[in-house]
């Protein structure tokens, strides 16, 4: 039996995850339809993932990008199990729960445990008193305010109301650092941390609405990723029935032109009847400027400072005296110029051979966009410096690895919300034309794949109805 004619092209522009999971999701909605769809994936480099790329090296498995991704959105369950990765999916180490933060010239552990925790030197009296008081602290409502973009409360100031000044500074702003690499007071509260917001909203205290939690039940979102490492995923993705992925395809241009769209490419031009667009910033942008000029400025205005990674491996014996651990922050105001330093042998297994300690340890960010553009050997030598200052490490490695990435991870700046409605209500008019990535719903893997289905869903229905 012939198949039915394709109801449309729906082409994709970026072979990271979220393009991949619109063109995962179409063509489950086409399949879902009985119908033929025919979704071509656009990739700029010569394999896809993106930035969830993994390299392997000196029997070590390295992630140059995210390490991982959480376990909270529905739909990343179902595409895992789509591509037949369900076993693949593996959990941390035990250790690594187990997190700390330098500060004051230590490593400090970031403990669980109330009495652990004050004993930690993390906060001090005043410090402790203040945290203990948060369930008594007013909380701030919609009706509080008039919804504009100075109504949108910085990260900082939302830990400072909630949780007291000290906290804000020692605890929340290092933790901002390993998620967005960037600077507590510029960064919008309700964008970056929706669910820290919301559950002041639904029981006026954090503390109240993780008790509320505990006596649910309720787990808080694990961290995974896959045995052999995160670009498992979009590279299983890639290769399922239904999807055209075609690499080394640099889109430079798209155009609204008749009922549809022309995709313009290093290897010609693409006739499409929709688009969605998953590219990263800036190159987003100078997309969506052929489209919506007033879009693509916003989209302009946020920024995605750069960041390098770089991975050391020591051999047994040189890290021997470091509890096993994910890893450590570092508070700024240090004298530190990294960020932080993931465990990766402690915390999953698999990432190198026994008895080998492997670092990862980031520079750059918002808040020192300098440190990415220094040399790899001069990179390297300061690590190892650090790692010397910070975790005792005082060893030649056995491997080193820099990665780059120029444009890291988006912003979400004070005005982000508004920001996003003013985009959103220039592109919704648009038929056919879709923004996914991690530009504007949120930087974390899982939810970047979250909004790249719903993507691929939209422009889905909109061609098989």
């Amino acid at each position: 039996m012939s198949e039915p004619p394709a109801a449309g092209r729906l082409v994709v522009v970026g072979g990271g995850p979220s393009g991949l999971a619109a063109a995962w999701k179409a063509s489950v909605e086409a399949v879902r339809a009985g119908a033929s769809l025919e979704i071509v994936v656009l990739e700029a480099e010569d394999e896809v993932g993106g930035k969830a790329r993994t390299e392997h090296a000196a029997d070590l498995l390295i992630e140059t990008g995210p390490q991982g991704f959480l376990d909270d959105q529905p739909v990343l369950r179902e595409m895992i199990d789509a591509c037949g990765l369900s076993g693949e999916v593996l959990a941390p180490e035990p250790a690594a729960n187990r997190r700390y933060i330098y500060r004051g010239g230590r490593l400090r552990e970031l403990s669980r445990s109330p009495l652990a925790f004050a004993r930690s030197g993390l906060l001090g009296p005043i410090g402790l008193a203040r945290l203990a008081m948060e369930p008594l602290v007013r909380s701030r409502q919609d009706g509080d305010t008039d919804g504009g973009a100075g109504d949108d409360e910085s990260l900082f100031d939302f830990a400072a109301r909630r949780m007291g000044r000290q906290a804000a500074r020692r605890l929340i702003s290092p933790v901002v650092l390993g998620i967005f690499a960037g600077d507590a007071r510029q960064l919008s509260a309700a964008a970056a941390f929706p669910r820290l917001v919301a559950m002041e909203r639904a029981y006026g205290s954090l503390f109240k609405a993780m008790r509320a939690g505990r006596r649910r039940g309720a787990p808080p979102p694990g961290h995974r990723t896959f045995l052999q490492g995160i670009q498992s995923l979009p590279r299983a993705v890639a290769a399922l029935p239904g999807i055209e992925v075609r690499c080394s395809q640099r889109v430079t241009a798209i155009k609204r032109g008749g009922r549809g769209f022309t995709v313009a490419s290093s290897a010609g031009d693409v006739a499409a009847d929709a688009v969605v667009v998953a590219a990263d910033l800036p190159a987003a942008a100078d997309l969506v400027d052929g489209v919506s000029a007033s879009a693509a400025d916003e989209l302009r205005q946020i920024a995605s400072p750069p960041m390098a990674v770089v991975h050391t491996a020591f051999d047994a014996g040189a890290a021997t005296h470091i509890e096993p651990a994910y890893g450590f922050l570092v508070a700024r105001g240090e004298g530190i110029r990294m960020l932080g330093c993931q465990y990766e042998t402690a915390t999953f297994r698999g990432r190198g051979p026994d008895g080998t300690f492997l670092a990862r340890s980031l520079f750059g960010g918002s808040v020192d966009p300098e440190a990415a553009d220094l040399g790899d050997a001069q990179l390297v030598d300061l690590t190892l410096s650090e790692l010397r200052r910070t975790a005792g490490i005082d060893a030649e490695p056995a491997w080193t690895g820099v990665a780059r990435w120029p444009h890291a991870i988006p912003q979400y700046a004070p005005g982000h919300p508004q920001r996003v409605a003013r985009i959103e209500a220039a592109l919704d008019p648009i038929a056919g034309f879709h923004l996914a990535g991690n530009a504007l719903h949120g930087v974390g893997l899982s939810r970047a794949i979250a909004v790249g289905a719903e993507c691929g869903e939209s422009a889905a229905r909109e061609l098989l109805n």
